[in-house]
């Protein structure tokens, strides 16, 4: 019963999110968006890619649930130092194409993923999730076990077949008003410190949720969701790091702790002075004050998830498994 009051209420949060976002309607065509990557064509669906860093070594990075690739600006860079990173906006999302038809599952995603790595010409990759990319990800270590190199797994959802709240034409009116009334203290909830959400930063977020056909991707996804069975995480072997941010306000606990038992030999870091965007810190710098001060100033949330999860899963020179927690 929790999980499906949770589903609901995560559900009704991020369509509340949504509608707060889009408050402009949808007012930008997908042609004149101008997207800060590039457009790589997978199977007909123009998909939107950031791309830095170069090496043998890649690292694939995919958004959650009304994100995109803006999510991951502070870590593109810190990881880009030593290998190949692509950052992806999942099909409906981001900058990438809205098909107005088609498959929206989760599942249909992380197959979109591996084609575009064929597309790029990557064979194998560490590959990080964050919130609903979590399972995204994992979807992608099931059914490709030889080409996901490690698996990082950030404010992840657990992977779990949990009822999504219906897609009905009533439940958009109902949709809109809390929207209306909420939408912006949800949004504002998935920051540590909501002074983050400054004025250019959700208009960073709100502006690819403009372009035409978001809403509709968002219910078909919605709507897809809902046939998807369980990840089955027995069948995947690639070492798993899992990162939990210290103020999470949008997963309740027991996800945690599902994925704990889902991945016993995981090893999970918290993130302290993180909410749900735990990648949305300062930007990189360094303290110049004594390390065992106890006034010390810690390194930039960007560089604390850049040194964790190099450390323990996405170095190109750590070949052995994560560390059990």
């Amino acid at each position: 019963m929790r999980k499906a009051i949770a589903a609901v209420r995560g559900a009704v949060a991020g369509a509340a999110s949504l509608r707060w976002l889009r408050r402009r309607n949808e007012d930008i065509a997908w042609q004149s968006a101008h997207p800060p990557g590039r457009i790589v064509d997978v199977e007909g669906i123009p998909i939107h890619i950031v791309e830095r860093g170069s090496g043998p070594n890649a690292a694939v990075l995919i958004h959650g649930f009304l994100g995109h690739t803006y999510s991951f600006r502070y870590l593109i860079p810190e990881l880009a130092r030593d290998q190949r990173v692509v950052a992806v906006d999942l099909k409906g999302s981001g900058y990438s194409g809205r098909p107005n038809k088609g498959d929206y599952s989760l599942s249909e995603q992380a197959r979109v993923v591996m084609r575009l790595m064929d597309k790029l010409g990557i064979d194998r990759a560490s590959v990080v999730g964050h919130s609903l990319g979590g399972e995204v990800a994992m979807r992608m270590a099931v059914n490709s076990p030889e080409r996901v190199d490690k698996l990082v797994l950030a404010s992840s959802v657990s992977g779990d077949r949990i009822p999504t709240l219906p897609v009905t034409p009533l439940i958009k009116p109902i949709l809109w008003l809390i929207g209306r009334l909420f939408g912006r203290r949800i949004f504002r909830r998935q920051f540590y410190d909501p002074r983050k959400a400054t004025k250019d930063v959700l208009e960073a977020y709100r502006r690819p949720l403009r372009i035409k056909g978001t809403g509709h991707a968002v219910y078909q996804t919605l709507r897809d969701m809902r046939r998807e069975k369980a990840v089955d995480s027995s069948r995947i072997v690639a070492p798993v790091l899992i990162l939990w941010a210290s103020h999470e306000r949008i997963l309740p606990r027991w996800v945690l702790s599902r994925l704990r038992k889902r991945f016993r030999r995981a090893e999970v870091i918290t993130i302290e002075r993180a909410g749900h965007l735990l990648l949305e810190g300062t930007r990189s710098r360094r303290s110049s004050r004594s390390p065992s001060g106890s006034g010390t100033s810690r390194m930039a949330l960007a560089n604390q998830s850049r040194r964790d999860a190099r450390k323990a899963c996405l170095s190109p020179t750590n070949h052995g498994p994560c560390r059990s927690s």
